[in-house]
């Protein structure tokens, strides 16, 4: 007598004659799946929806650098005109220059239709205190 694995299967098929529909089954069946399409939607939603902040906070990493921190930015804005973009630099030291403009390009992409901005300037840094770099644009 050959040894049969077909024993040691845990799935095992329930003939079509033992099962019966319930209403339970079906109240069941139905919220299971309308509970799984609220899951979908509610992450395909919280994908798609596009968030826009317009403020950038940096830290000090190096602490002897005489209250100054270098800032490089290299922002691709793909749907902005380039007339549209600008830039602000206020720190917690007083200084607030509204469209800053040294040391800074912007760049067409898209022919025309967005900008790349590129820019290098230094801010004070107060221990203990953020910066607060803010983009603008011009209507």
């Amino acid at each position: 007598m050959p040894f049969d694995f077909r024993r040691f299967d845990i799935y095992r098929k329930v003939p079509k004659d033992l099962t019966q529909p319930t209403y339970t089954g079906a109240i069941i069946s139905i919220c299971c799946c309308l509970f799984i399409l609220f899951l979908f939607l509610s992450e395909l939603t919280g994908f798609i929806t596009t968030e826009v902040v317009n403020e950038l906070y940096v830290d000090d990493p190096d602490k002897d650098s005489g209250g100054k921190i270098d800032v490089s930015l290299n922002i691709s804005l793909p749907n902005l005109h380039c007339e549209l973009v600008g830039l602000d630099i206020q720190d917690e030291m007083g200084r607030h220059e509204v469209g800053h403009i040294d040391n800074s390009m912007k760049i067409p992409l898209n022919n025309g239709a967005g900008c790349r901005f590129e820019g290098q300037f230094s801010i004070n840094k107060e221990v203990g205190q953020q910066s607060d770099v803010q983009g603008h644009m011009f209507q």
